[in-house]
């Protein structure tokens, strides 16, 4: 869906778009150029230390979850799902990215055997954006959750277990769906010096610029649009309904539901964070998507920072979403901060006597 917003122009060579779009000059010719070195660096590292967070930060996560059964909650079993899909982006498409940076090409790697370069091709853009959508499902489920344990809490226990599991085995099957095209949109294509490229095209049996615009601004709006509407007038109503409940429970209730309250209210307040990270990762793409789809009509203005610079901040933006998220739960979550602190193994050989 997202991954390869690069290549889901009308075409998939740059110089074309450059060669179509109107008052073309001799800065857009530089868009062709290569990054210098110092460029290359930085790219390289920023992507490989949102790799190495990403990676470690979502295990912790998961290992926090599972040995802490305080954090076995309705809200965390979410928490936990995303964990799970957030690590095949450190697994997949980062790496390529790294690659793809360092070489200054995007030729593909990994062609011989030719059947296991064509499976990694398909891989390593199926699984982002599944994890990508079973991220943003998440969120919906969490913000669900939420919405019922305020706006209706007699009926929050309805909610078993067993449902939490099926919604969450459900996103999964969802993502899985949408992106099953992949398997044969994408594969590994070469030119005529024999370069190998992991490209997507839904020709032969489609029409590929047609189909390929349908297929994104499709998803764009079921998965990006309607997701980020629904949280905002979700979070919005649960944010009215519980100033209300506060109030009230200081002038009726009790201790101990005013301590309710106020617990509740502080569980809204660590899935509101990991909203706005979501939102903060999101928003470059959202607006580079929607221009390009809405407002250009899938031709960007030919100036360089729309074929490379802003593209690549939005898609970095993306995939460092699968490390801000645990950040956010293992450095600004008390509970998760004091269970990280017990399954640290360094945390024991500071406590022994020197």
């Amino acid at each position: 869906m997202l991954q390869n917003v690069s290549l889901d122009l009308p075409s998939n060579n740059i110089s074309e778009v450059l060669e179509n779009s109107k008052g073309q000059n001799s800065t857009t010719q530089d868009c062709l150029g290569r990054d210098s070195s110092v460029e290359v660096f930085f790219k390289a590292m920023a992507y490989f230390l949102i790799l190495l967070v990403s990676l470690i930060g979502n295990l912790l996560v998961l290992i926090v979850i599972c040995t802490n059964r305080q954090l076995q909650t309705s809200i965390n079993h979410f928490v936990f799902n995303m964990a799970v899909s957030d690590l095949f982006t450190p697994l997949t498409i980062m790496p390529v990215r790294i690659v793809q940076i360092i070489s200054g090409s995007e030729a593909w790697k990994v062609d011989s055997p030719w059947i296991l370069g064509d499976i990694l091709c398909k891989l390593a853009y199926f699984l982002p954006d599944v994890s990508l959508v079973v991220s943003i499902e998440s969120l919906l489920l969490i913000s669900l959750d939420r919405f019922v344990a305020v706006v209706f809490p007699l009926r929050a226990r309805l909610i078993t277990p067993k449902a939490r599991f099926i919604c969450i085995g459900c996103t999964w099957i969802t993502a899985t769906a949408v992106h099953a095209p992949y398997f044969y949109t994408f594969r590994l294509l070469s030119d005529n010096d024999n370069t190998t490229y992991c490209r997507s095209s839904w020709a032969p049996a489609f029409d590929h610029v047609e189909t390929n615009k349908r297929f994104l601004t499709a998803t764009f709006i079921t998965f990006v649009i309607v997701p980020i509407c629904l949280l905002a007038i979700v979070y919005v109503t649960i944010a009215w309904k519980l100033k209300t409940n506060i109030k009230n429970a200081e002038l009726e209730l009790s201790c101990v539901q005013l301590h309710r309250v106020r617990k509740v209210r502080d569980t809204i307040r660590m899935s509101v964070a990991i909203i706005i990270a979501f939102f903060v990762c999101m928003i470059p793409l959202l607006v580079y998507l929607f221009t390009l789809i809405f407002l250009w009509n899938w031709y960007a203005p030919p100036v360089c920072a729309f074929h490379n610079v802003i593209p690549f901040i939005s898609l970095f933006m993306l995939n460092s979403w699968s490390a801000v998220n645990p950040c956010i739960c293992l450095t600004c979550i008390k509970i998760y901060r004091s269970s990280l602190a017990k399954v640290l193994p360094f945390r024991e050989m500071s406590k022994e006597p020197r």
